[in-house]
């Protein structure tokens, strides 16, 4: 069995620098290393070499200083090590990369290809489900444990998904994107040799792809900070804090549903489209802010896999049903409706599966696909798309040279509205061909959904320990709020990923946040962009979320959290029944 491994080099995220007065990201000196998880798809392909004796090769694209990460995947008991390096490529976006990439996996013909699923610097999750369309591999993301078959002709994988988790069998060849849960990638002991002389160099000649880094269809037309509008009152005492999540716990309202007004359908206009795929909430969203930028521009035709009974009042003239499962299948029946009525631009949901969709049919249609923005927008002809990138901290503004543009937008990031207006329903028969799970495990019913809770009761390492985590999940139960989490919590194991905010979790919009020993960092805090209220509690004065935050207070959590609880059973309010969340 042949492995190939595609690795990146990345600038250190937490060593980036932004210079406000040339609008451009800071790279000088600043440490490169390994993309984590690309370390992690080397050792499980290393692993699969030590069991089954496979081979296992590893190429990077990027400067010749990439060529370190190839060294140091060798060190870690790869075979053979390729650098795909050339002034050409420089610029290349997504679909370059993958068209570039993809050349080298046809070159080697691996029976499995592994990547992480997405690099630090980008995180976009585009390459690889761009790669395995462009090489004819079966795919499958964010998987997080692989079982080889006796025949080695297949493999059983467990993935990540919001709901919780799914197994598949994959059958070879077949690229495969691994979560940060699939193993624990070994150090590489001292006394093991430097390999840098056994990378070997591929360049724009040895490339069959005739393609560079200019021919990209995605242009980042400048750079931004993220700035907070909100100014933080520091109490002294907890108790007016107290009383305020449980004035918040007893209102009627839950995640504010804005009406909108949908114009006629107008014959001369051209189309924009917006995707519905398995979230309800999230298909009114994406249809709402696609009809919000349209108006005046163009007619709303919405495709979707969720039953039109579920979707009343989506902001849409159209709305073309189709009973699909499964990523695969439901993308060649968004490419046919693409065909149909060439929109200027589509909108897709940026969930796992969603970011698959887009990346299938950007690579099938050759079409530039900007992933996981936070905002969009319409000016002078070209969707304008704004993506977060190096933990969240610096915003790019991206355009599309190709039609449709394609971007996928995060969930909580746009109001949710709905319309009187009543769409004409379509419903179209579609075969659902593509590979469906054999199980789905659903995240414990005992963890609320932190999309729909209108509190969310959210838990950094400033809680100290799993044994604390019992003690706040009593305090979230009583007020009836969702318990979230940071990313190093879920990492731990503490909590399921699910739960986890910010950029590599989920955007959300309750009507109140409160952030226990959080630090708030960028990539934490753009998960919060529609919250309606934040509370921070930390005893570090100068932590980072207190610029984030509406209220503070100079405290270490579990000190909050117990006397909470005190005064929650004192004033006799321990169960706070009125506590409501969207359904």
């Amino acid at each position: 069995m042949r492995i190939l491994v595609l690795v990146k080099q990345v600038p250190d995220p937490n060593r980036i620098e932004f210079d406000p007065s040339t609008g451009r990201i800071k790279r000088e000196n600043v440490p490169l290393q390994m993309n984590s998880f690309d370390r992690k798809a080397v050792e499980e392909a290393v692993r699969a070499k030590e069991k089954f004796g496979s081979e296992v090769i590893v190429a990077s694209m990027g400067p010749p200083s990439a060529a370190e990460v190839l060294n140091q995947s060798l060190r870690m008991g790869a075979d053979d090590a390729y650098l795909i390096t050339d002034r050409r490529f420089g610029g290349s976006d997504t679909l370059i990369t993958s068209r570039i990439l993809s050349s080298v996996v046809r070159r080697f013909k691996p029976d499995l290809v592994f990547a992480g699923k997405y690099s630090l610097d980008g995180e976009t999750s585009q390459v690889p489900p761009e790669v395995a369309t462009l090489s004819g591999y079966n795919f499958i993301s964010a998987v997080s444990s692989i079982s080889y078959s006796d025949d080695m002709k297949t493999v059983t994988v467990e993935c990540e998904r919001e709901y919780g988790m799914e197994k598949y069998v994959l059958k070879m060849p077949a690229l495969i994107s691994l979560s940060e849960k699939i193993n624990k990638a070994r150090i590489v002991k001292p006394g093991v040799p430097q390999m840098l002389d056994r990378v070997k160099t591929l360049t724009y000649d040895d490339i069959p792809a005739g393609i560079t880094g200019a021919d990209s269809p995605t242009v980042v037309e400048g750079t931004r900070l993220i700035d907070s509008t909100r100014t933080v009152k520091i109490f002294d005492q907890p108790d007016e804090i107290y009383r305020m999540i449980i004035e918040t716990a007893r209102s009627e309202s839950g995640r504010s549903l804005e009406m909108q007004e949908i114009e006629p359908y107008d014959p001369k206009r051209k189309w924009s489209m917006a995707v519905a795929f398995d979230d309800q909430e999230m298909g009114f969203e994406i249809a709402s802010k696609v009809a919000e930028i349209s108006r005046g521009r163009f007619n709303v035709r919405a495709v979707g896999n969720i039953n039109p009974e579920k979707l009343d009042g989506i902001s849409c003239h159209e709305y073309i049903y189709a009973d699909l499962r499964s990523p695969a299948s439901f993308a060649k029946f968004v490419e046919n409706e693409i065909n149909l009525a060439r929109p200027e631009f589509v909108v897709i949901p940026s969930s796992i599966a969603g970011r698959d969709i887009a990346s299938f049919i950007a690579a099938d249609n050759q079409l530039g696909l900007t992933a996981d923005c936070i905002d969009i927008a319409y000016e002078n002809g070209k969707l304008i798309q704004y993506k977060p990138a190096f933990g969240g901290g610096v915003v790019a503004r991206i355009t599309s040279r190709t039609t449709p543009a394609l971007s996928t937008v995060r969930k909580g990031m746009f109001p949710f509205r709905k319309t009187v207006s009543r769409c004409i329903i379509v419903r179209k028969n579609w075969t659902d061909d593509g590979n469906l799970p054999l199980e789905v495990v659903e995240t414990p019913r005992e963890y609320r959904s932190v999309y729909s809770s209108k509190i969310v009761l959210s838990v950094g390492k400033g809680i100290e320990s799993q044994e604390n985590l019992s003690q706040v999940k009593e305090i979230a139960d009583a007020i009836g709020a969702a318990l979230g989490a940071t990313r190093p919590i879920v990492d731990f194991g503490w909590i399921p990923r699910q739960q986890q905010i910010g950029l590599t979790g989920s955007s959300i919009s309750p009507d109140l946040y409160i952030a226990l020993g959080i630090s708030g960092h960028d990539n934490h805090m753009v998960g919060l962009r529609y919250a309606r209220k934040i509370i921070a509690v930390n005893p570090d004065a100068n932590a980072p979320i207190f610029r984030f935050s509406d209220y503070g207070i100079h405290m270490k959590s579990m000190d909050f959290v117990r006397g909470f609880s005190d005064f929650l059973k004192s004033n006799n309010m321990w169960k706070i029944d009125q506590a409501k969340s969207t359904p």
